[in-house]
């Protein structure tokens, strides 16, 4: 390899670093600042819910295509517009802070959405440029783990740039560190990315796309509803009703495509279907979890922004930390041992978490935060190996996009549910500290199922995965994914 396709490889490595780092900054970035948007725009506890999904439901839908985008569109091309969507997203985040009241929230929530939308074209087109740049297994697997990297520290940073910015400044200036990097790594991608394809035997799945988004969309908003206007709500009722019939109409579609962007054989093998299953469970609990904490944290402890960073940042900088230990057990164990061991851990750390109060202390508040992140890095780290570990590798760049969709998912559900679960314990004479409570159990044994299907799987005879995986479909069959 020349010189000059050594500095290549390294800008193209480096870009699709920078762009995993920029989609998963606003994810928590904007917790920190609820207390502060609440405050500022009288939103209640549906309309903070929103602020997450509104970003996390367009990433979701938008990942099981965005694959194939890259391949028949050129991925430098595919990037480019995310980019550019994810700058214009945070742009109108942006000024949505200089309305007021539920104008405000409609356009945070716009904004928002737009921004997620180009999350999920990023995901599944930065992981190809690597797989593109880099031919050879193992060397493209020390960039997947920088990619990795970038992903977590996008999480870590997110909310205490956000915290710094909120000192001095309005919730508005929170988005822009998103729009600043989008801007710089769109320019720099314009100017020295090069293009690839992959077009044989790819065309989209435009039915299965469409009954996908609709069924996530659906889906939550019928649960947000449930807990604002009731569960015998119209809205509620259609909203789950509309979600229900999308998912019967995607699996039909998918079992009759002549390329779906999910092949259903795929879970006939029981690590895919326990890997999948824990992804989203994981992300869920994960999710989840932030967004109550970040309530607690502004609301019963009465934390400033930067204060509320501080401690989140002992979860997602602590998994930073672990992350290149675990990806030196993944050589050593089973992925679905040790995501079955991480899941096993976040249950724990659920659990450890219902220890502290309106007046528990920094120190006692941060090793249990600690021990989530520690649990964290098991579980980003060996979820999608496992699924990818579980199907024949002409599948692999399938199987990832399903399990980070349904990962995403669960990052979805996990505010909607537990925002519902908090607000109707307070509306029942439960304090903050009881509602923070009775959701994170929720989580630790939501985690403890999911880590006894990994355990099940596991055991699974491997002749008998082997036998359930589907045979080649020629149309499916991804490139350099």
């Amino acid at each position: 390899m020349t010189g000059d396709d050594r500095s290549g490889v390294g800008l193209t490595i480096a870009l699709a670093v920078l762009g995993v780092f920029v989609t998963y900054v606003p994810i928590t970035a904007v917790s920190v600042s609820l207390t502060t948007i609440a405050r500022d725009t009288g939103a209640s506890t549906s309309d903070l819910q929103w602020i997450s999904d509104a970003y996390i439901i367009p990433m979701a839908a938008t990942i099981l295509s965005a694959g194939v985008f890259g391949d028949l569109h050129g991925r430098r091309r595919v990037y480019l517009f995310g980019m550019a969507l994810t700058l214009a997203g945070a742009l109108i985040a942006a000024f949505s802070s200089t309305l007021s009241g539920h104008d405000a929230l409609r356009v945070l929530w716009t904004g928002q959405a737009i921004t997620g939308a180009g999350g999920g074209l990023m995901l599944p087109t930065t992981l190809a440029l690597i797989a593109h740049a880099v031919p050879d297994l193992r060397e493209r697997a020390r960039y997947v783990a920088m990619w990795s990297t970038g992903l977590v520290l996008g999480l870590a940073l997110g909310p205490l740039v956000s915290g710094v910015l909120l000192e001095d400044l309005g919730w508005g200036w929170i988005f822009a560190p998103t729009a600043v990097l989008a801007a710089v790594a769109g320019v720099l991608a314009a100017l020295r990315l090069p293009e690839s394809r992959a077009p044989e035997g790819r065309h989209l799945d435009w039915p299965g796309q469409i009954t996908a988004t609709i069924m996530i969309a659906a889906s939550i908003y019928g649960v947000i509803e449930g807990g604002q206007a009731g569960w015998g709500a119209p809205q509620t009722i259609a909203g789950l009703a509309v979600g229900a019939l999308a998912l019967v109409a995607f699996l039909v579609v998918e079992a009759r495509s002549t390329s779906p962007i999910l092949q259903l054989a795929l879970f006939r093998a029981p690590a895919f279907s326990a890997s999948g299953f824990s992804a989203l469970i994981a992300l869920f609990a994960l999710v989840g979890a932030m967004f109550m904490l970040s309530l607690f944290f502004g609301g019963a402890q009465h934390l400033s922004p930067l204060e509320i960073a501080g401690r989140l940042l002992f979860v997602n900088g602590t998994t930073a930390l672990a992350n290149p230990v675990v990806g030196r057990l993944m050589g050593r164990w089973p992925p679905i041992a040790l995501l079955a061991f991480g899941l096993a851990l976040a249950a724990v750390a659920m659990f450890l978490l219902t220890g502290i109060q309106a007046d528990t202390g920094l120190g006692d508040t941060i090793w249990r935060l600690a021990v989530l992140g520690v649990a964290d890095a098991f579980m980003l780290s060996a979820v999608s190996v496992a699924a990818i570990h579980a199907v024949p590798h002409r599948l692999a760049g399938m199987a990832a996009a399903a399990n980070t969709a349904l990962r995403q998912y669960g990052a979805a559900l996990g505010p909607a549910v537990l925002g519902v679960i908090l607000a109707e314990r307070i509306a029942a004479g439960a304090t903050m500290p009881e509602a923070l409570h009775t959701g994170l159990v929720v989580c630790g044994v939501l985690l403890l199922v999911a880590a006894a299907t990994c355990v099940v799987a596991a055991r699974a005879p491997r002749g008998q995965v082997a036998e359930a995986t589907p045979a080649p479909v020629r149309a499916a069959q991804p490139s350099s994914r």
